[in-house]
């Protein structure tokens, strides 16, 4: 092939030297050859014109594979600055676009592995150190009601003491399991339509008895006619747990107010309570598992409100948390869900 190429170019420089002449083709009378060399020329041009072509798209062919295997050999091996951009339309370069993608999809699927490994490790430490503390104060209880001459009065307060604990880690197990049944998608949500002031109310009832003894005041103004498609007990343990929020950084004599604003195209529930309020600091991170703010209480497990987002955002719906408008003071959680065609 290399043979061919060469001999295209001479006949190509012979071909025109004898192409642009202005005597005729033959001389009779001095016998002139340079018909027939024109002619040869033009062969050999024709032949070692294909030739060349032959060589150079071999030549650049394999010069294309062997730049493509070592630029793979580079990305497979980490290298982050390799692009295949150079390459034109053709097998190699629809290889090496297959080859590319799916060595991304791998290295995003290493880094989704490696993030979930983190999370596990980090929700495995949390919920030991939040089983820790109560079962701590259950130890110490046990070891004071091996005393003989403990009054009847203080077993009967280690008792209730021991119970609130039980109590604790009865509900921190129960949440956790429902986290991981919505996180595993094997819950599944009614999309039924029910009244929001029922479901409000019935969210209410379990708080009735901790609002009572804290002093909190419970004040709600909802639209008779408002409704929402959804699950209704699902919701229920969401607002459940936003108002346990709220009732805990709610001092005695505070009140909290539920507004309900139904439109045809979303109900939206607001429930603000008359607290602390949350720190600035605080506001982007409060749904997070086990997230504590800086005005958390020492009993705060910090997976109440994460639950809550997950029901919620798993029903089409959007919550938000933010602080009430100045003057006044308190936190404020807003509940959206947007009507869907039945």
């Amino acid at each position: 092939t290399l043979a061919g190429a060469e001999g295209g170019f001479r006949g190509i420089l012979m071909l025109i030297g004898t192409a642009h002449t202005d005597r005729p083709l033959l001389d009779h009378g001095q016998g002139d050859l340079r018909p027939v060399l024109a002619l040869e020329n033009r062969h050999r041009v024709l032949h070692g014109a294909g030739a060349l072509a032959d060589f150079t798209h071999d030549a650049l062919h394999r010069r294309g594979q062997h730049d493509f295997v070592q630029h793979d050999v580079r990305l497979l091996h980490g290298a982050e600055d390799v692009k295949f951009e150079e390459y034109k339309e053709g097998e190699v370069a629809i290889l090496s676009s297959e080859i590319h993608k799916m060595v991304i999809r791998l290295r995003e699927q290493a880094s989704q592995l490696l993030a979930d490994k983190r999370f596990l490790s980090d929700s495995i430490a949390d919920i030991a150190h939040q089983l820790r503390t109560p079962l701590t104060s259950m130890n110490i209880i046990v070891d004071m009601f091996s005393d003989a001459e403990l009054s009847d009065e203080k077993r009967f307060d280690l008792l209730a003491e021991m119970m609130q604990s039980l109590n604790r880690i009865e509900w921190l197990i129960n949440t956790l399991l429902k986290m991981s049944k919505i996180d595993a998608d094997t819950v599944f949500f009614e999309t039924k339509e029910y009244n929001v002031k029922e479901m409000l109310r019935k969210s209410a009832e379990s708080l009735a008895v901790p609002l009572d003894i804290n002093g909190v005041a419970l004040k709600m103004e909802v639209p008779d006619d408002a409704v929402v498609r959804g699950d209704m007990m699902w919701t229920c343990e969401a607002i459940s747990n936003i108002l346990k929020n709220c009732m805990e950084h709610t001092s005695e004599g505070g009140m909290i107010e539920i507004f309900v604003k139904h439109t045809p195209i979303y109900t939206e529930i607001v429930i603000r309570d008359t607290g602390t309020g949350i720190d600035p600091e605080d506001i982007p991170h409060v749904f997070e598992r086990f997230y504590r703010g800086k005005v958390a209480l020492n009993t705060s497990i910090g997976i109440g409100l994460a639950l809550s987002k997950m029901i919620v955002e798993r029903q089409s719906g959007t919550i938000r948390a933010d602080n009430r408008e100045e003057p006044e003071h308190g936190a404020q959680f807003t509940i959206r869900f947007y009507t869907t065609k039945r």
